[in-house]
């Protein structure tokens, strides 16, 4: 069946997540401890992240993880009472942050320019929230070609749960397997595969490709090859 539709993850996939979120998680560890070096070591260990070489490992919690989870694996360390409220303002902290360090994968641009050319609609699934979703893709000058963006805190879920592929896919009014989740973590083909759509793995982000092809349908170096794995050319 023709696919008229795709949903991208963002972190990634569609954006460079060492260069918007290695110098963001430094920032927002600092903000929250302060000087207090202790605390700033278990925050950072918690959450995967190296203080000397400024670097998000690549299991970390802030790879696929919500605000939610990032509050969960922090909550005994800085003494969370609320951590609902405490999930929003992380997700304020880091938003405020990645639209300034926010950088997109090479050519994605272009490969989006082509596939929004060739009238498939596109939207994005993410475990980032809504708002610094939407922020990001309008510094980066694509909000344009999105239809739909999710993020967790959206009313779905988050990913590994299918709550946003399948918004997506009734909100354009198709069949799921006229839709394609395109991703490079497990967490977004587990959620593709939950919703009944076409996986695509993509090699940009920390999965190895040997993973990747036992959860994908397909599994391609980055986007720039959905185009031509579509079969657009570069006009419409």
């Amino acid at each position: 069946m023709e696919i008229k539709a795709i949903i991208f993850d963002k972190d990634g996939t569609l954006i460079d997540f060492a260069a918007t979120f290695n110098p963001a998680t430094k920032q927002v560890i600092e903000q929250l401890c302060g000087g207090d070096k202790d605390r700033r070591q278990a925050v950072a260990h918690a959450w995967g992240f190296d203080l000397q070489t400024e670097l998000v490992a690549d299991d970390s919690v802030i790879v696929a993880g919500s605000g939610s989870d990032l509050t969960d694996a922090v909550s005994t360390i800085l003494e969370i009472e609320d951590q609902i409220e405490f999930s929003h303002k992380l997700d304020e902290m880091f938003g405020a942050i990645c639209v300034k360090t926010v950088e997109a994968l090479p050519g994605a641009g272009e490969a989006l320019d082509v596939l929004n050319s060739n009238s498939i609609a596109l939207g994005i699934g993410t475990n980032d929230a809504e708002a610094n979703a939407v922020a990001q893709m309008e510094t980066l000058g694509f909000r344009p070609l999105f239809t739909q963006i999710y993020g967790a805190d959206s009313g779905h879920g988050a990913k590994p749960g299918p709550g946003m592929i399948t918004a997506f896919v009734e909100n354009c009014g198709l069949q799921p397997k006229q839709v394609m989740m395109v991703g490079d973590s497990l967490h977004d083909l587990e959620a593709g595969r939950a919703a009944g759509v076409i996986t695509c793995g993509v090699e940009t982000g920390p999965a190895e490709r040997i993973v990747l092809e036992k959860h994908a349908d397909v599994v391609l170096p980055s986007i720039n090859r959905l185009p031509q794995y579509l079969g657009f050319s570069a006009g419409p």
